[in-house]
């Protein structure tokens, strides 16, 4: 039963502690379908955390998720199943060394999903056409660059059919000059339609491509809003203090 507000996904007074260090304070937010949610804001701010939240790869210690209307922090939900429609892609590339780039996709799909091979091979190719890659179908990890790992970890997250991509820091450990190819990656999958929570470094993206801008500082959201409107008048000082020093 979707949320009576159209959102796909709903976090609602979410707090997150380590220990004694509060990483989230109270967190409440909202992600439209078709949007790009792009999170920003200085190391240790609790970015990651809350992209984590989104899936329950790092459960709140008070608070509730929802997803499409259904509250995944019930002990009752099945949280295996409600992953396979939240597709998430980390700063590493986390591929299996010893399988080709088509198989590093078909396996969830066969063991998760249940696909045939045939079936599998077929997302697959979609997926690998789809991030401008079909001709290293047949690559290992180790004969790709790190752009082109990074394009076949969004293929596999793209190949489950997912209702929600979340991307974090996915281009802070590729070389300069293979960030472009997974931001126009990205870009593409934003012109599609795709819903996306993006926590990132790279503020062109967040400008241009961001159809909302969520700035945090210690464990809050301290900005929202339009990107365009926030980059060229903060209201918050930690904003111009951040912004000064990144861009």
């Amino acid at each position: 039963m979707p949320n009576p507000d159209g959102s796909l996904v709903k976090l609602e007074k979410i707090h997150k502690w380590f220990g004694q260090n509060h990483v989230l304070n109270g967190i409440d937010l909202t992600v439209q379908p078709k949007n790009v949610v792009v999170i920003i804001g200085p190391s240790g701010s609790g970015k990651s955390t809350l992209l984590r939240t989104i899936n329950l790869l790092e459960e709140p210690t008070e608070g509730r998720v929802l997803f499409d209307g259904k509250d995944i922090t019930d002990i009752r939900t099945d949280v295996n199943e409600v992953r396979t429609h939240i597709g998430i892609v980390f700063q590493s590339f986390n591929l299996f060394p010893h399988m080709t780039a088509r198989r590093n996709i078909t396996i969830s799909l066969r063991k998760v999903l249940g696909k045939s091979e045939e079936e599998a091979d077929e997302i697959a190719m979609e997926e690998l056409e789809h991030m401008g890659l079909p001709e290293k179908a047949d690559a290992y990890p180790s004969q790709l660059s790190g752009g082109q790992q990074q394009r076949i970890a969004i293929a596999r997250a793209l190949a489950m059919r997912p209702k929600l991509m979340l991307f974090d820091e996915v281009t802070s450990a590729l070389d300069p000059e293979l960030v472009k190819e997974v931001l126009d990656a990205m870009i593409r999958l934003a012109e599609e339609g795709m819903t996306m929570v993006v926590v990132t470094h790279e503020m062109g993206f967040a400008r241009e491509v961001g159809t909302r801008l969520i700035f945090t500082d210690g464990g809050r959201i301290v900005e929202d809003g339009k990107p365009r409107e926030i980059f060229d008048a903060p209201q918050d000082e930690r904003t111009k203090s951040f912004l000064s020093h990144v861009l």
